[in-house]
């Protein structure tokens, strides 16, 4: 049986259709934005600065703001929980 992952393992996005999922793999743990175009996890800064920019597109967030909300969230993730970061 195969089983979804509810929301992406780095970021938290909700993996909701085929194409949030990494590659377009519903059976992935990440998301289409964490992957480079093999499906490998992208480096924690660049991650981290796409989900920044994302609040404070999304939320009018200062850049001090969205970095630190963007890493609070990021480091909870099973990715990111046990990486030192």
């Amino acid at each position: 049986m195969n089983q979804r992952c509810e929301s992406c393992f780095s970021c938290g996005m909700p993996l909701t259709q085929a194409s949030d999922f990494a590659l377009g793999d519903e059976t992935a743990t990440f998301c289409t934005y964490c992957v480079d175009k093999e499906g490998k996890l992208l480096p924690f800064d660049s991650i981290l600065k796409s989900n920044a920019g994302y609040y404070q597109e999304s939320q009018g967030l200062s850049e001090q703001a969205a970095m630190k909300m963007a890493k609070d969230l990021l480091v909870s993730m099973p990715a990111w929980k046990n990486a030192g970061v």
